[in-house]
């Protein structure tokens, strides 16, 4: 609406267009209360179309977290066709927790015999009373129900942990076993270097190597022992005697390539040299194909057949 003095100059410019005080806005025989009652219900529909909005996305969000939980749970209780992947393993460390608390507690006479196998009958009974007191502590009560946090096969899964501990223990303590720990230890070092060592090389794959060298893996990499002479940190380098001379040259390759995109130098290089003649190749045994290999990794096919 204008002011007083705007509508005089209005009406002294043009005096037939004079502006009424009480104009109607819209021009539909609306006054200002009207059409600002009118606005008003439509902020407020809006603010409950905004408050169900946000509800609706609030159960969404609860929706998909639910959806999240779930498929974990149904990955922990799927075994993976993979070997070298040990899903089944997989247990909640909280769940793992509470039932190693629960076994080395005082109140819990029977403990698990490592000696003998997990269906031993005293092993079984002991199996049995442990599940019965985890899902008696991992209960909870919602509304009127008392449901468990987790499914019978995730609280036998961390049952066996703490038998596969013992077990180990067992046979650690075994005559002749003595070097058994710094043996897994070496192991697990080693394949770990495999891995970030593919991993670094795979990076600088082009599309074309991509597809036709899709499906390789760490195993095919070659073993890498740390020796160490006066300070001097030496990679002694044994590849593996059933991969064919091309994948070798194409993981150079990458290696090459690697080197070469480097933006700054490490800082420490070690020196890297193959074996010599007498140990020249790693004794590990060719992987567990199962197919996912691709033609021209091993050097004989009959070895191909043999290992699946």
């Amino acid at each position: 609406m204008m002011s007083a003095y705007n509508r005089r100059l209005f009406e002294a410019q043009d005096p037939k267009m004079s502006v009424p005080v009480d104009s109607n806005i819209n021009g539909a025989g609306q006054s200002s209360s009207e059409l600002f009652a009118a606005v008003g219900a439509i902020v407020e529909q809006n603010k409950m179309l905004m408050t169900e909005l946000q509800s609706f996305v609030t159960k969404l969000k609860a929706m998909e977290e639910q959806s999240e939980k779930n498929k974990r749970s149904a990955d922990r209780a799927t075994v993976s066709n993979n070997p070298t992947k040990r899903h089944c393993r997989r247990v909640d460390p909280a769940l793992c927790k509470t039932a190693r608390m629960l076994h080395n507690s005082e109140s819990f006479v029977v403990k698990f015999d490592g000696s003998t196998s997990f269906t031993n009958q005293v092993n079984a009974e002991v199996l049995k009373k442990l599940i019965k007191q985890i899902r008696e502590t991992t209960t909870v009560l919602k509304g009127d129900q008392l449901i468990s946090n987790y499914s019978d096969d995730e609280i036998r899964k961390a049952c066996y942990n703490i038998y596969a501990n013992l077990r180990n223990q067992h046979v650690a303590n075994k005559p002749g076993n003595e070097d058994r720990p710094a043996r897994y230890k070496v192991l697990k070092t080693t394949r770990q270097r495999r891995q970030r060592t593919f991993e670094r090389r795979w990076k600088y794959v082009t599309e074309k190597e991509r597809v036709k060298w899709s499906g390789i893996d760490q195993e095919i990499m070659s073993d890498e022992e740390l020796v160490t002479v006066q300070d001097d940190e030496t990679m002694i380098v044994h590849p593996p005697q059933w991969r064919t001379q091309e994948c070798t040259d194409f993981l150079y390759t990458c290696d090459r390539r690697y080197q070469e995109n480097q933006r700054k130098a490490p800082k420490y290089k070690r020196a890297y040299r193959h074996a010599d003649s007498n140990d020249y190749y790693s004794k590990r045994e060719i992987p567990n194909a199962q197919g996912r290999y691709p033609s021209g990794v091993f050097v004989d096919c009959k070895c191909f057949k043999l290992a699946e």
